[in-house]
């Protein structure tokens, strides 16, 4: 991969390291004239959006939902995703995070590794422990890999927690995702735009 990855950093004028990092990124953003994600915003608490005093608002309000078209194939329950509706303030972060995944496993790995098994984002419901609402029902929050991750199982049983997915996590906390797996150890399949409280 690292070869191909030296190429293009050649042909878009940056340091032909095989590192995809920011200068890598903004320079392919340049060369294929898309948008760059921001920054990462320092993103609320989850007592913040669950009290609706956020920026993502009110739970359930389909009004502030996007569609984003995943770069690579999903799967969901075994039938081909076509977008995921997400919080319009998250959406350019998935797509770009979900670009990042792409460029650094390639698609082959990521079928290896699960990273195309997708188990869903907006769903207005409880957390599966309680009676809060879960971080899905403001779209908020995405689930991967869900068989292999499963709520109750821990590292090294949950496949997302293994070393090879290192990188899977990093990209999404460039974004400013947060992994309950990394964080609390369980729930290894999400990932969420609000930081625990």
């Amino acid at each position: 991969m690292k070869p191909t990855i030296r190429r293009i950093q050649q042909k878009v004028g940056v340091t032909a390291d095989g590192i995809i990092g920011p200068r890598t990124l903004s320079a392919i953003s340049r060369a294929l004239r898309i948008p760059e994600t921001p920054p990462a915003p320092a993103w609320p608490t989850q007592s913040e959006v669950r009290r609706g005093t956020s920026r993502f608002g009110r739970p359930g309000n389909e009004e502030l939902l996007t569609s984003v078209t995943p770069p690579y194939p999903l799967l969901y329950e075994g039938s081909p995703v076509r977008s995921i509706r997400v919080h319009s303030a998250i959406a350019l972060h998935v797509q770009q995070a979900l670009r990042e995944v792409l460029a650094h496993y390639g698609a082959e790995e990521i079928h290896r590794l699960g990273l195309d098994l997708y188990g869903g984002c907006y769903n207005y419901r409880p957390t599966s422990g309680g009676g809060a609402l879960s971080m899905h029902a403001w779209g908020i929050a995405l689930d991967f890999s869900p068989d292999a991750n499963a709520y109750s199982y821990q590292s090294p049983r949950a496949s997302l927690s293994r070393p090879e997915c290192e990188a899977w996590w990093q990209i999404w906390e460039s974004h400013g995702a947060v992994s309950l797996g990394r964080e609390r150890n369980y729930d290894w399949m999400h990932l969420q735009f609000a930081r625990l409280s």
